[in-house]
């Protein structure tokens, strides 16, 4: 296992530092960046490369394997959390508009009704700090709508700024923007739909690796044993699981994008 520890750590070396990057003439010397994947990627390269030449091979194998599963369980978990606030998010400005269209059908001027509903939307903060120190809504608007999800508060804002340059009723342009965001949910809710087979598919992925080894022991055989004791066995496992893990976070990728409208 020391040659493929070497081969790991000159691979690391490489992903680090690739040889393009040695004779390429740097002129940002004194800014630092922050570490990006590619530095990890080189760490954990660096680390197995040093635990394999040291250590018993089949449980440091096994062992790298958990972590990736434990990263690529992070990542997922990551990307779902970012999810769900996302639609938190449009969810809260559906609100805001509808609300917004009730206050100005029943006479109330726009900033006021922005002040009133900021209580409730507390995405709308930065608007009502406009609207109340007579700053300019509707870039405050369209900055809020940069968020993920607040798409519609960016339409709004720019409804705001045509209705103050012409003179439009900012109710009729509303209820446009309010269709518009309907619409825009409801293509949401057919795309979570549709990608929510895809994302079963991705947890069945991640349970094969197990279920294969409960097969294996079903039939008479010790898969653990080869697993645990055999550099074969467990290069077996690491293999497998990392084509499962790429599955995985390829699907969940493809669904996001499909989500986002990418």
């Amino acid at each position: 296992m020391r040659e493929v520890g070497a081969l790991l750590a000159v691979a690391a070396v490489l992903v680090w530092r690739p040889p393009w990057a040695w004779v390429r003439l740097r002129t940002e010397r004194g800014a630092r960046r922050r570490p990006g994947p590619r530095s990890f990627l080189a760490l954990a390269g660096l680390g197995s490369a040093l635990s394999l030449s040291t250590l018993p091979p089949a449980p440091t194998i096994l062992a790298w394997t958990g972590m990736a599963v434990a990263v690529a369980a992070g990542v997922r978990y990551a990307r779902s959390r970012a999810r769900l606030a996302r639609l938190a998010v449009r969810d809260e400005c559906q609100l805001v508009i509808d609300g917004l269209v009730g206050e100005l059908r029943s006479g109330i001027p726009p900033a006021t009704a922005v002040q009133r509903l900021e209580g409730e939307a507390p995405i709308l903060r930065p608007a009502a700090m406009a609207a109340m120190t007579g700053g300019d809504v509707a870039a405050a608007l369209v900055e809020v709508g940069r968020r993920p999800g607040a798409g519609s508060l960016g339409s709004l804002g720019q409804a705001w700024a045509v209705s103050q340059a012409c003179g439009v009723p900012l109710a009729d342009t509303l209820e446009r923007v309010r269709e518009a965001a309907r619409e825009e949910h409801e293509l949401d809710r057919e795309l979570s739909t549709g990608v929510a087979p895809a994302r079963a598919t991705a947890l069945l992925v991640i349970a094969m690796p197990p279920l294969g080894l409960g097969l294996g022991t079903g039939l008479g055989v010790d898969p653990l044993r080869v697993v645990t004791t055999t550099t074969a066995g467990a290069l077996c496992v690491a293999l497998g699981v990392a084509f499962a893990v790429a599955g995985v976070l390829w699907i969940e990728r493809i669904a996001d994008r499909l989500e986002a409208g990418g």
